[in-house]
């Protein structure tokens, strides 16, 4: 389930298909928004409990026991809300946007905490909302500490669909705070430093987003390959392939699944007067995003071969709403 396409596979071949479309999109993710905030160290952000105290968050914390981003990963309905302690209570959102009114939209919010070998990265919002200010409780939104009711305020929202929090033995990608431009003496950081650092910081970012969404976990060191999630692996596998099948079902084909035959395609869609070979790719990250996708050699070697017959079916979002893409031949082309 690697995402790298084999050079030697041209996408212009395929219907469906646009060149150069997610190379585009990714430059255009250079200037994204980000903002960086800084929280306590917890296991899983769902409340205190006796195996997730939070650790590292400040004066709050060490006089209460608890911050209010105890939950900032746990859903209430379709929304994550996010805490972030603030001197003021407010986020100078402006710096944002200079034309922000009470909040400002389609934010990439990434949370950092203090590990035991420095500022990490534990997780982050896509799409975010960020407000200006502190906003109330939301009701029914709470967890307890000591028997007594906590009601976090908020001041970040996003979809949980967007949310992705980083398994505590996975959070090494570490946020250089003491350097210039990343907010060593503030609660938030916009990351807005036009230096080499900051833009190099940036780049390895989003690629470790895009890498822990698929399941693989890249040092950020020297690109060292760590091992690949396989429970994580396994639920986008199941989840694409499952899409897939349901995708060639309502068009009336009978599926058969062949995965464990290394055959070089995945699954058999069947009618009376057709016969489609499919190899089904699947992702956590969306169309919106930098999708690419691998092609072994015995893939490489069936489409080369029996084009007109095969299909590569790419699902997106396969960790909350999977979409099918399905890519065909296209037989005006040599």
């Amino acid at each position: 389930m690697a995402d790298d396409l084999r050079t030697e596979y041209d996408l212009s071949k395929l219907k469906g298909g646009v060149r150069g479309k997610y190379a585009k999109r990714f430059a255009e993710r250079q200037g994204m928004k980000i903002l960086m905030c800084n929280v306590c160290w917890m296991k899983r952000y769902a409340g205190v409990s006796k195996d997730d105290i939070p650790r590292h968050g400040g004066d709050y914390v060490r006089k209460h026991g608890y911050g209010h981003e105890a939950i900032n990963f746990r859903p209430h309905g379709r929304f994550l809300y996010g805490f972030v302690q603030l001197r003021t209570g407010t986020i100078n959102i402006n710096r944002i946007d200079p034309n922000a009114g009470d909040k400002v939209d389609d934010i990439l919010v990434v949370w950092r905490a203090r590990s035991n070998d420095g500022a990490v990265v534990v997780g982050w919002y896509k799409h975010a909302a960020v407000y200006r200010k502190l906003q109330e409780p939301v009701l029914g939104r709470s967890f307890k500490y000591n028997s007594k009711t906590i009601r976090p305020e908020w001041i970040v929202r996003a979809k949980a669909s967007d949310g992705f929090l980083v398994p505590t033995h996975q959070r090494f990608f570490k946020v250089p705070v003491a350097h210039k431009g990343f907010g060593s003496q503030a609660f938030v950081s916009f990351l807005e430093a036009d230096t080499r650092e900051v833009r190099e910081f940036i780049e390895q970012l989003l690629n470790y987003i895009s890498q822990n969404e698929r399941g693989e976990f890249i040092s950020q060191r020297k690109g060292k390959r760590q091992p690949v999630d396989q429970v994580l692996k396994a639920k986008i596998e199941k989840s694409a392939i499952d899409a897939a099948m349901e995708y060639y079902s309502n068009r009336s084909y009978d599926v058969e699944s062949v995965e464990r035959e290394n055959r070089g395609y995945d699954l058999i869609a069947s009618t009376r007067n057709r016969r489609l070979l499919i190899e089904v790719k699947g992702t956590s990250l969306t169309l919106d995003e930098r999708v690419t996708v691998n092609l072994s050699p015995n893939e490489y070697c069936k489409i080369k071969y029996q084009k007109n017959q095969y299909r590569i079916c790419i699902v997106t979002g396969c960790l909350s709403k999977p979409l099918v893409s399905e890519f065909v031949w296209n037989k005006s082309e040599k």
